[in-house]
């Protein structure tokens, strides 16, 4: 039985799109789906570094609901998932927007508390003290301006007046520009996860965060870490 189902899923019609230069195959999402990414963690006791963008620009942490519209009108199905702008608004997680001249160029989504985990298709409940930033995004003809390390850096300073302790993120590993905006603004690779979901069963690798991780110090129970 299960060589058959594995037969007729390598002769399924493979999906063909291009992003970042790479080629990627994708199956119906009924019958397999699959994702792996880097997960980074910072503490924000430590020294933030400010960072400066070649442009004048205005960060808004209360532009949830416009940046989600802002989003909406990019067409880019890789940054609006409905489940992650539910939670969004029904968590009142904080969708930063950055403007120039009165025009979104990009923005950075914040989560706390209750957060939908794409790798997982759920809902997680994140320790307390803990933020989580889903992504940033910044539009094409605005990159390279320093704008996503300023966007991270900002964030920091945010969370920090708010008395979180600690920021996590999760990066696919070919997004090697936000890789090293987040490395650059003292994030650390602490774990990396590869999930499959075969006919909706889940099945998850994944590498055990790193020992230096504040995670493991003690304050909080492995079980309650995300990536574990």
């Amino acid at each position: 039985m299960l060589l058959i189902f594995f037969k007729k899923f390598t002769e399924e019609k493979k999906l063909m799109t291009k992003s970042k230069g790479q080629t990627r195959k994708f199956y119906p999402r009924s019958i397999f789906t699959t994702n792996n990414a880097i997960w980074f963690e910072k503490r924000l006791k430590e020294k933030n570094k400010e960072f400066k963008t070649e442009i004048p620009v205005k960060f808004d942490i209360n532009s949830t609901k416009k940046t989600i519209e802002w989003l909406k009108k990019q067409k880019l199905s890789w940054v609006v998932y409905q489940k992650e702008i539910d939670a969004a608004i029904k968590y009142n997680h904080y969708w930063a927007s950055i403007s120039n001249n009165g025009e979104i160029i990009g923005c950075i989504k914040i989560g706390f508390g209750n957060i939908y985990i794409f790798d997982y298709d759920k809902i997680i409940k994140f320790p307390d003290k803990m933020a989580f930033v889903y992504d940033t995004f910044v539009l094409d003809e605005y990159r390279n301006k320093g704008i996503a390390k300023y966007l991270i850096s900002q964030t920091i300073k945010l969370l920090k007046s708010k008395g979180y302790e600690r920021v996590g993120c999760h990066i696919p590993p070919w997004n090697k520009a936000s890789i090293s905006a987040f490395e650059k603004n003292g994030f650390k690779k602490v774990s990396y996860i590869r999930y499959f979901r075969i006919l909706s069963v889940p099945i998850r690798i994944v590498n055990s965060p790193d020992k230096s991780s504040i995670f493991n110090g003690g304050k909080v129970s492995h079980d309650e870490l995300p990536y574990t």
